[in-house]
């Protein structure tokens, strides 16, 4: 149970430094007026737990927790 607890204590923490990240990326985007596509916590190489769009913007929650991205419009994927 101790080892159950650890490791939902580091996907706690670890999210909550994912989303601090990306919300950086996500507030310099808005600040300089750019259109954001995506804004996702965790990956979603095939489907999404969970999205919603709200205007321009799809927000969602990936499957894999490896970390998470912000799509910029313009900004091509390499």
């Amino acid at each position: 149970m101790e080892t159950f607890i650890r490791i939902a204590q580091l996907l706690l923490s670890l999210s909550i430094l994912v989303l601090l990240h990306e919300f950086g990326h996500y507030i310099a985007a808005r600040i300089f007026k750019t259109r954001v596509e995506k804004f996702y916590l965790f990956f979603n190489p095939w489907f999404s737990v969970f999205k919603f769009k709200k205007g321009d913007t799809e927000y969602g929650l990936g499957w894999l927790p490896l970390g998470g991205y912000v799509k910029i419009a313009g900004i091509i994927d390499e």
